[in-house]
């Protein structure tokens, strides 16, 4: 029996691995040194392996891929990992051209005479739907459901196009927002907790009563207000931006709360001295003397301020045939008064009793015939019998007046203005 014999392992210092090798070691033979053959120097940069090949290859010039993208071609680039190809990754193909915006303005015309026929709206193919500025003509409101009443539009307002294109819109009465649907309509009628504009209290007679709202405080709620308003007013221009301006929100109170009849705007700062920008009572509340009475309430804002004031021109039709009947009251009712105690009375007396301009004075005097030249000067000439005749007719029809006792109003711009003090004697200049 034989022992195996074990090979001695070596020791080795601290700090220091050795790999142990359970396998015989190998008698390692010495290579003879071999003299180094002379080559040509061209071939010395060489590889010898396809690995240094390769290696040689990747860094001694940037590859095809590198240089291709640093020259900015875009076969070779990588999109979203290999998603898109460059074809598809080229945004300057998507510029849209003449043949596309023409299957874009067919495929939206067909749209909406498909629609037209759902919603019953007129369309007009003349105007294309890309046109730059262009207005969608062929929706339209053609009736509001606000209260109880039901309202046939006048002209187009610029609603929204979603609201635009069903022609019944349901708006609240007392936070005058709009709605497209009879649900939603009476969802908001049994959540809304407004029952009168937000704003002040002014004045308040019987039923009647007047507030007013800053446009810059209730941004959203005058929005609403000027389009509903240019439903029914053809020169109205003026729809977002309200801030420059109060509105003054005409409205009959009943045990519900005050309910929405008119309104008439004008702006705080008017470099021309307008006292009224644009004046609308409802359809179904017209002919009750809502509109002159708003006109007097205006000039009595203005007398309240100290200065005379006139509507912001041009007027309406509408607007125009009310001032200028509310005017001839006006200036009769103070010939009348006025020529009853005084020999002379000038436009100047009459413009500061009225509020009015001096302009819109001459204006109804010119119109009724009383203005008369005599020489270099004018003078007014009366007829009292006419006079008494229209204000007699004018009174038979119990209008609808302004009590100024029961104004609470303070002006929104403060002026140091001298008031004058007029007797019942002779009126001159």
């Amino acid at each position: 029996m034989t022992k195996a014999t074990q090979t001695p392992v070596p020791r080795t210092p601290r700090g220091q691995r050795v790999k142990h090798d359970t396998a015989t070691p190998k008698k390692s033979t010495p290579k003879p040194k071999s003299t180094p053959k002379a080559t040509p120097k061209a071939k010395a940069d060489e590889p010898k392996t396809p690995k240094d090949k390769q290696k040689l290859s990747t860094d001694s010039a940037p590859s095809a891929k590198r240089r291709k993208k640093t020259d900015g071609d875009l076969e070779s680039r990588v999109f979203f990992n290999s998603r898109l190809n460059a074809h598809e990754a080229d945004t300057e193909q998507f510029q849209p051209t003449r043949e596309d915006r023409q299957l874009y303005d067919a495929a939206r015309s067909a749209a909406a005479l498909e629609e037209a026929k759902v919603t019953g709206c007129a369309v007009d193919a003349s105007t294309p739907a890309s046109t730059p500025g262009a207005v969608s003509v062929g929706y339209r409101v053609k009736k509001i459901r606000i209260g109880s009443y039901e309202i046939d539009s006048w002209y187009i307002s610029p609603y929204p196009d979603e609201y635009s294109r069903h022609p019944l819109l349901y708006i609240c009465e007392f936070c005058l927002k709009y709605m497209k649907s009879s649900y939603t309509y009476t969802r908001h009628c049994q959540k809304c907790t407004l029952r009168h504009p937000p704003g002040d209290e002014i004045y308040r007679d019987g039923s009647i009563s007047v507030f007013e709202v800053d446009g810059r405080k209730n941004k959203i709620y005058c929005q609403n207000l000027c389009l509903m308003g240019k439903m029914f007013l053809d020169t109205k221009t003026l729809y977002y931006d309200v801030e420059p301006f109060l509105f003054y929100i005409l409205c009959e109170y009943d045990a519900r709360g005050y309910h929405f009849a008119g309104y008439y705007s004008k702006e705080k700062r008017s470099v021309q001295g307008y006292n009224l920008s644009c004046i609308m009572i409802l359809p179904s509340k017209q002919r009750e003397g809502y509109g002159k009475l708003l006109i007097e309430f205006s000039y009595l804002l203005s007398k309240k301020e100290g200065v005379s004031g006139s509507p912001e021109k041009p007027l309406s039709d509408f607007g125009l045939l009310s001032y200028r009947s509310y005017w001839r009251r006006a200036v009769y009712e103070i010939l009348l008064h006025v020529g009853e105690r005084a020999r002379v009375v000038t436009i100047d007396a009459v413009s500061r009793k009225t509020g009015m301009t001096v302009d819109d004075v001459i204006s109804t005097l010119q119109t009724d015939g009383m203005l008369q030249r005599k020489g270099v000067s004018y003078a007014i000439v009366v007829d009292k019998a006419r006079i008494e005749r229209f204000v007699e007719l004018a009174r038979e029809k119990a209008p609808r007046r302004i009590d100024s006792s029961k104004l609470r109003w303070a002006p929104f711009l403060t002026k140091n203005t001298t008031v004058v003090q007029e007797d019942d004697g002779d009126i001159s200049v």
